[in-house]
């Protein structure tokens, strides 16, 4: 009998303490994020003061579908990396991504092979606290390429936020 109780002391001991140390992180603030052109500073979090750059993986999970933007090259305005859609019940495409990155707006064409086919389009994503969301509009075909019709008229999906990721896809 004794034992038991030494376990459930042991337990409640154990889940005071997870409680305890989950309502101090649900007091903290949330990090701000001031954007330059190349450069990310964030305060609030364990990098507070310090300076990131744009580089690295930026993930978005959409029910069964991922999506990432990799930024694998930053030079002044000049942007480079990758991009991968995988829809769950439709083609999935893979392909590289050359853009400016200028006022918190990442814009550039995105060259792509999609169920063996080769295309390209304009795509546009927008610098919010923790990654990008994706910009939508009409879109026209220019010389083979899909492109916005009036890109300051793109609209941005709050929803869909592409967040920093330690780990890209393949």
């Amino acid at each position: 009998m004794k034992v038991k109780q030494v376990y459930l002391a042991g337990f409640l001991l154990l889940l005071t303490g997870v409680t305890v140390l989950g309502c101090n992180t649900a007091n903290k603030s949330n990090p701000t994020v001031s954007v330059d052109s190349t450069k990310v500073t964030s305060s609030g979090d364990a990098i507070t003061g310090s300076k990131e750059t744009l580089k690295g993986c930026y993930i978005a999970v959409l029910k069964r579908d991922t999506l990432q933007l990799a930024i694998t090259s930053v030079n002044g305005e000049s942007v480079e990396g990758s991009l991968i859609f995988n829809f769950a019940e439709k083609d999935r495409s893979k392909g590289q991504f050359e853009g400016k990155y200028k006022n918190g707006i990442l814009a550039g064409n995105y060259k792509f092979n999609s169920e063996g086919t080769f295309s390209e389009r304009q795509v546009i994503f927008k610098k919010v606290q923790g990654g990008f969301i994706e910009g939508f509009g009409k879109v026209k075909m220019v010389n083979n390429k899909e492109v916005f019709v009036k890109e300051d008229e793109a609209e941005f999906d709050q929803t869909n936020i592409f967040r920093y990721t330690e780990k890209c896809l393949n």
